[in-house]
């Protein structure tokens, strides 16, 4: 049975109540209701571990919501005891995503999704500005299971990929990607994606920095000329294009 989340802020400021249409739900609900973030998560793990609820979706959504809360509380014993609070309710937004045979967890709670991409996100370059590509390349990988069409993401990953030297990796996110967006910002109606097409900038400019110190100067080119389209008023790629 699906499920909408009403009332959904995006701060988490007011706990998100979730209306459970399933009444195998109900005490989920009334524990994240109240707040009781850590016996809702128990009872959504118990149901992720029962055969006749394993296969479907709202559990492992139930407990990435939980997870979540759990890393934005203030309680720091209750942190301290789910120290790796956000990377599992990234995994577990991933899972209720690879459970939804319908095809309709996403659209349901949209804001929800938003958020943990938003959230995985400022993670992942949290890990680059550390220079822990190993996390950063991880953290875009668990955005994917949740958010596949997301070029922004896909090639952000990508190049992540050059930087741990996972070049078979990187070629296919890539070549997977890089057209899409060439082909969005070619439509003058198109709209980036507020939350992911951040990450296109310093993601193409190190792309084309790589492709120009590995010789690749033609290759380097065509990805500075698709960034022109990108970025028409950009200085930093008019100067690197001119240079070539």
């Amino acid at each position: 049975m699906r499920f909408l989340l009403l009332g959904f802020l995006l701060n988490f400021s007011t706990a998100i109540f979730g209306q459970v249409n399933n009444p195998e739900f109900d005490n989920i609900a009334k524990k994240f209701e109240k707040g009781s973030w850590e016996s809702a998560l128990e009872s959504a793990e118990s149901l992720i571990d029962n055969d006749k609820h394993r296969k479907k979706p709202e559990p492992y959504l139930w407990a990435a919501m939980c997870f979540y809360e759990i890393h934005q509380s203030d309680d720091e014993k209750l942190k301290s005891r789910f120290k790796s609070a956000l990377r599992d309710a990234l995994k577990h937004t991933g899972k209720a995503v690879s459970k939804d045979k319908n095809g309709d967890i996403v659209q349901d709670n949209l804001e929800f999704f938003e958020t943990m991409k938003k959230e995985g996100i400022a993670e992942a370059q949290r890990f680059e500005a550390a220079d822990d590509f190993r996390k950063a390349q991880y953290t875009y990988k668990q955005i994917l299971k949740f958010a596949p069409n997301d070029p922004y993401i896909q090639f952000a990953k990508g190049v992540t990929d050059i930087r741990m030297s996972s070049m078979y990796e990187a070629e296919r996110e890539i070549k997977a990607s890089f057209p899409i967006l060439e082909q969005n910002y070619r439509n003058l109606e198109y709209q980036p994606d507020p939350i992911s097409s951040p990450l296109l900038k310093p993601a193409v400019i190190y792309y084309a920095d790589h492709l120009i110190g590995s010789n690749f100067t033609d290759s380097a080119k065509t990805v500075l000329l698709s960034a022109r389209v990108f970025f028409p008023l950009d200085e930093e790629i008019k100067e690197k294009l001119q240079g070539l």
